[in-house]
């Protein structure tokens, strides 16, 4: 991925984060009730049986909502990348020979059980079937590739941890602490860091 790519994807995350912190802002001083109004409605218009959830569980939904934004953005962008990265340097086949072998094996039970399940498949990619740690080990186990995006190894290992435990809450629909909502951005915010 070349230095202009990866600026323009730390540009848009900077906005991500700028648009969650606004967001925040507004809805600790409740200034902008109509996008939430009209959220709300778009919802309940779709979805008939929205409005008999509690109140109070909407309102969590729809905060929730913002992190669940920042980590959709930021997985499926890594996603991208390692897959980019490692097709211009190994070719197309590329998951074959630098994917680990446990990872390779994990993708293809879990494509299988959506096969036997008879469910749509997520994806013609197998990149698509991993998880937020997996991409993680398949970034250090290719460092010779990514070695020239990120600065440090070490760093790019502790920011993949802090943000996988951070998506634990976020993937299983808990609400996340004021903490961690903290920690979320400081993450985001230290993983394009080592990309400079």
């Amino acid at each position: 991925m070349s230095a202009e790519s990866d600026r323009l994807q730390l540009m848009h995350m900077s906005r991500q984060l700028l648009t969650v912190e606004l967001d925040d802002i507004a809805s600790k001083y409740a200034i902008d009730p109509i996008a939430t109004v009209e959220a709300e409605e778009e919802v309940v218009e779709n979805e008939g049986y929205y409005l008999q959830f509690p109140a109070e569980l909407r309102t969590q939904a729809s905060e929730m909502a913002r992190y669940y934004q920042i980590f959709y953005c930021l997985e499926n962008s890594i996603r991208d990348m390692v897959e980019s990265q490692l097709a211009e340097g190994f070719g197309e086949a590329w998951w074959d020979e630098h994917a680990p072998e446990n990872i390779r094996t994990t993708v293809a039970q879990n494509k299988k059980r959506e096969q036997d399940n008879g469910v749509t498949l997520r994806s013609s990619h197998p990149i698509d079937y991993t998880t937020f740690g997996e991409l993680g080990e398949i970034i250090k186990s290719n460092w010779d590739i990514f070695g020239s995006t990120f600065n440090s190894k070490r760093g790019l290992e502790k920011v993949i941890s802090s943000l996988n435990l951070l998506r634990g809450p976020i993937a299983h629909c808990s609400p996340l602490a004021e903490d961690e909502v903290v920690r979320l951005h400081l993450a985001v915010r230290d993983y394009y860091r080592l990309m400079e």
